[in-house]
């Protein structure tokens, strides 16, 4: 079972959190409005940052994702900040459904955090909601590739392998790090207890 077209994802994938650092976070569904502050993310990030992306993010893209938002293929959330008066998109996440049956049990994963707000322990929290969410919607297997050259994903990724505390130890049966190429892929498989 994936997600029901009925239901409201507006609110049920919220989720308010406050970094170590003190900054509050509002995590929420994607939505069509959101056009201008994922542009404004995405084209900031630093060539470090965007060159380790594994797709190019033109402003079309961005469009394209905002028009097109269909919940049967891919849940985006975005980690949204309130600066003053402003509202800034600093993270997004996916989970990517399959339709063939062989796969509806598994989503791939995919995550960016902007410059400003890596090192902050952002991307573990982000990680864990989506892999909440994951859980909540009977999905059993959630994957992620990485190239090569991002080193310091890999280290971060290394790290949650061999301390899975940090994660939950109990939560997750094993990682799987299969190197093919010039991709890493990791594998989550899911077990029904949630993260905190």
């Amino acid at each position: 079972m994936r997600w029901c077209p009925h239901v409201d994802l507006s609110k049920r994938d919220e989720k308010t959190i406050t970094l170590d650092d003190g900054t509050t976070l509002l995590f929420r569904p994607e939505l069509a409005t959101d056009t201008e502050m994922l542009w404004e993310m995405f084209s900031t990030l630093s060539e470090e940052s965007f060159r380790f992306s594994v797709l190019p993010f033109p402003r079309e893209r961005i469009e394209e994702w905002t028009s097109n938002i269909d919940h049967e293929k891919a849940l985006p959330i975005l980690a949204v900040v309130r600066h003053g008066k402003k509202t800034r998109v600093v993270a997004n996440a996916s989970l990517g459904f399959f339709d063939a049956n062989a796969v509806k049990h598994k989503a791939e994963f995919g995550i960016t955090v902007h410059d400003d707000f890596q090192n902050k322990g952002l991307g573990t929290v982000l990680m864990k909601h989506m892999l909440n969410i994951a859980k909540k919607n009977k999905l059993h297997k959630v994957f992620l590739k990485v190239t090569t050259e991002n080193e310091r994903a890999i280290r971060v990724y290394d790290m949650r392998v061999q301390n899975r505390g940090k994660i939950g130890r109990r939560e997750f049966h094993r990682w799987k790090i299969h190197r093919r190429l010039r991709n890493v892929c990791f594998h989550v498989k899911l077990r029904s207890k949630i993260l905190n």
